[in-house]
């Protein structure tokens, strides 16, 4: 079995870092968040790397990343695609508020937020690390490892901020006129295509879980 070496421990370190950094950064200053995410992604390296020298707690530790990765993307890629419908829909009408608008979308954020955590700070990173072997799902792993760096960088400099400003705004309990449901649907970002690279991470995913490095290590 091949050990993680210097490169996935760079990449993993690259993903957080950024990853990390990007969503500290909004609540904390910048080197704080920065210096906060370093710390994760050492510590992240450490105990990625132990759990790479034992065979059997490798296999299932990659495993079970590997699916709860899948499962995850799976809840973003089809809630976001509702999501979205479910807004669409309601802003198509000539009754909707602003109060039931804030209403339909305020709980997606506590449910974005708890989905990416453990995608963010332990899925993803520590995937790099333990799955660095050669084969079919490493590069699998890569790609679902890239696509995503790639979509949280797009959610946070084009949406993150616009969003939670948003929600956060007052709005009137009055029947919503058609130039204001155009802005809510600019502010929303309801023709929002992202839960599309949602669904291509979520099948890279999938595809990954039918590797078994579990079932793979009792053959050899």
């Amino acid at each position: 079995m091949e050990s993680p070496g210097k490169v996935s421990v760079v990449l993993a370190t690259v993903f957080t870092l950024v990853v990390q950094g990007l969503s500290l950064v909004e609540f904390l200053p910048a080197p704080i968040a920065v210096g906060v995410a370093a710390v994760w992604a050492a510590l992240v390296a450490v105990v990625a790397r132990w759990v790479a020298r034992g065979p059997v707690r490798r296999a299932w530790t990659e495993d079970v990343l590997v699916a709860l990765g899948a499962t995850t993307m799976a809840l973003f890629a089809f809630g976001g695609a509702i999501g979205l419908l479910m807004l669409r829909t309601a802003l198509g009408t000539e009754s909707v508020t602003g109060e039931v608008m804030i209403a339909m979308f305020l709980p997606s954020i506590p449910i974005a937020i708890l989905a990416n955590v453990p995608i963010e700070l332990v899925v993803i990173p520590v995937l790099l690390i333990v799955g660095w072997r050669p084969g079919l799902r490493r590069v699998l792993i890569l790609v679902a490892a890239g696509l995503y760096f790639l979509l949280r960088i797009w959610t946070y400099l084009v949406f993150a901020g616009a969003r939670l400003d948003f929600a956060g705004a007052e709005h009137s309990t009055a029947r919503l006129t058609a130039a204001e449901r155009a802005e809510f649907a600019r502010g929303l970002h309801v023709g929002d295509p992202r839960w599309l690279v949602n669904l291509v991470i979520f099948a890279v995913f999938l595809v990954a879980a039918f590797g078994s490095r579990v079932r793979e290590s009792r053959r050899e």
